[in-house]
């Protein structure tokens, strides 16, 4: 029998933040690929010519914009409950203690040292992006561009980490 290390609250958090995390990512990649602005304007271009209604390629692209304006806003809401998961996970760590070691503990192996890091980076890389998608809607609109840009960046990175590492995780078990 293997030893139960994560309780309750901490597999239905790691899983609630694991699932919101893969809807957030099916949501880039419909927009990135079916539901690009412009693929979907130019379906719809096609489908009207048809009809012998003509739309300019800027205005079906718009058109294909506010079609998956929907979907988008569920990204954005996934958004707000992992901003509120995170802060739920920061706070079971506060009161339950950290689940993994110091990385300035002398008496830990460099692999326990190392995966301690990486859990550092992860919740860093994920605050970031977490604050960088909140800047990008709530702040300055000055400052929109750079905030996509870093919060993309940083959702890239803290990704690579955290599926692989998932999969040998006991809190997945």
């Amino acid at each position: 029998m293997r030893e139960k290390r994560f309780n309750l609250a901490n597999r239905l958090i790691h899983w609630a933040i694991a699932l919101s995390i893969l809807f957030l990512l099916l949501t880039v990649l419909l927009r990135m690929g079916w539901m690009n602005k412009d693929n979907m304007g130019i379906i719809l271009q096609e489908s009207l010519e048809k009809k012998g209604i003509h739309v300019s390629q800027s205005d079906a692209a718009n058109i294909g914009k506010d079609l998956r304006r929907p979907m988008w806003n569920y990204h954005v809401l996934t958004g707000y409950l992992l901003i509120g998961l995170y802060l739920i996970r920061m706070i079971i760590m506060l009161v339950q203690g950290i689940a993994f070691k110091s990385p300035f503990s002398k008496s830990i192996t460099s692999k326990d040292r190392f995966k301690s890091w990486l859990y550092i980076v992860f919740y860093l890389f994920f605050a970031t992006s977490l604050f960088t998608g909140f800047m990008v809607l709530n702040g300055p609109k000055e400052l929109k561009e750079t905030m996509e840009m870093i919060h993309v960046k940083v959702t890239i990175l803290y990704g690579c980490l955290y599926y692989p590492s998932c999969w040998r995780s006991s809190a997945c078990r």
